[in-house]
């Protein structure tokens, strides 16, 4: 459920190890368990809390659920012999040996898109996700994009009809031939037919789903049903619906980094652009939505608009989801390209959709040029600063990675959203919700039973 206002515990353990040099046993099965009783001995445990690591210790769990985390260092084991006397428990169906490891709560990427195709199967972006450490993902697509279909796909993951990812399904609020899409009465009724189906949230990324009335419609009953609304501010929509007012108006999370630049204009309204300006045009489009960063009030920005947004957290829920990573190739393009996993982990035919190909989404890098690069690393500084002055006021930002474009593969995505997140420099709280563990609200729609370690539940 997704939880309304407040700080929530996200301690949902996963067996996420980080094991150099480990290879899996020979003829061990690629999926096994449930087990009624599990052992994992001997590891270093990272809790996800902010404290240090700690260990060697022995995690119990029972079924889906860790039961207990029990130190084993030799002080802790000979005041357990006296205080035991002599008793024996019972012996686990499984014993994994995790001596040398680590086990960490799994890591929650809340801005997934799985780009299956004919040539490039589900199954290779879930291992890719789960190699990583990410054990739930917040998925705005599963191919097409079929609501039905992605709750389908939803559901054989919770059944452990499949090796993937937990999915949380927010479908793209698209449009098309159906007219409720675009009046405010009829998306109530749309959100509500996608409740029933099981859909957790909505992704709406810009008109009809940005008109005013159309986008307050859809996240007032989003949020009479327990929904997340998850929103990329399209430049089409951006007046009058910046960063501010979406956020004001009731959305879970926003995405990338849309709007918040227009939100400080003083003596403007929309962005300044080229005469030649071309929207349809993704490489004019990606361009100028990097520069609008160097049209931004800082005064305002840091001020007036961290203020608004924070109000909107304590408030609505609002979660802020950068997306830092997936940008990074327009101020160093030829570092994207060159990345030393590509040879090995990057799909010949993912590689193929990132180059210049003007009918692949995202793939406009025909005439990129330094002087690009330049202006883009300009609205990185100030576009960090931003998001780093949010958190440091107690602003709570999530980790999304929209890998699958622009050179970023998933899993790889996520890890370097981490790492940027962490170069925005956050001394204050950090509440990035990229764990499943640690502290941050609930943007993904994500049920209870997170907490604490005991209890919890063990993916």
């Amino acid at each position: 459920m997704l939880k309304k206002l407040g700080v929530q515990l996200l301690l949902a353990w996963s067996l996420a190890w980080t094991a150099f040099g480990q290879t899996p046993q020979k003829n061990e099965p690629e999926q096994a368990g449930p087990y009624g009783s599990l052992v994992i001995r001997g590891v270093t445990i990272i809790d996800g809390s902010g404290a240090p690591a700690f260990g060697p210790a022995d995690v119990f769990v029972r079924g889906n659920r860790i039961a207990r985390v029990a130190l084993t260092d030799a002080i802790t084991r000979e005041e357990e012999k006296v205080e035991a006397g002599g008793g024996k428990r019972a012996a686990p169906d499984r014993v994994i040996d995790g001596k040398g490891m680590y086990v960490m709560p799994g890591i929650v990427d809340l801005h997934a898109h799985i780009n299956f195709n004919k040539d490039v199967p589900a199954e290779y972006i879930y291992k890719l996700y789960l190699g990583h450490g990410v054990t739930t993902i917040r998925a705005f697509n599963y191919g097409e994009g079929d609501p039905k279909r992605m709750v389908e796909e939803k559901k054989k993951i919770a059944a452990n009809q499949m090796i993937a990812p937990r999915m949380y399904v927010y479908p793209f609020w698209r449009g098309g031939a159906d007219p409720r899409y675009s009046n405010a009465e009829g998306a109530k009724q749309i959100v509500d037919e996608w409740h029933a189906l099981g859909v957790d949230g909505i992704k709406i990324l810009s008109k009809p789903g940005l008109w005013p009335d159309v986008f307050k419609a859809i996240a007032d009953e989003a949020r009479k049903n327990n929904m997340g609304v998850a929103v990329h501010i399209a430049q089409d929509g951006v007046y009058p619906m910046n960063a501010v007012r979406v956020a004001t108006d009731g959305a879970t999370t926003i995405e990338h980094h849309y709007g918040y630049s227009e939100s400080s204009f003083t003596n403007q309204t929309i962005q300044d652009l080229p005469a030649d300006y071309n929207y349809s045009n993704e490489a004019d489009r990606f361009l100028e939505t990097g520069r609008v960063w160097l049209q931004a009030d800082l005064g305002r920005l840091h001020g007036d608009v961290i203020n608004s947004l924070l109000d909107a957290m304590h408030s609505n829920g609002f979660v802020m989801d950068p997306t830092f990573s997936i940008y990074e190739a327009n101020r160093d393009v030829t570092r994207a390209v060159n990345l030393p996993w590509h040879s090995e982990y990057t799909h010949p035919a993912v590689m193929n959709s990132f180059l210049p190909n003007p009918s692949h989404h995202a793939s406009y890098f025909f005439e990129w040029t330094s002087n690009k690069e330049a202006d883009w690393a300009r609205a990185y500084r100030i576009w960090m600063d931003f998001v780093n002055d949010y958190k440091n006021q107690g602003g709570i930002v999530a980790v999304g990675s929209d890998s699958g474009f622009l050179f970023s593969i998933w899993g790889f995505g996520t890890i370097r959203e981490l790492e940027l997140g962490d170069d925005s420099r956050s001394n204050g709280k950090r509440r990035e919700g990229a764990a499943e563990s640690g502290v941050g609200i609930d943007p993904a729609g994500l049920p209870g039973g997170y907490g604490s370690t005991n209890g919890k539940s063990a993916r």
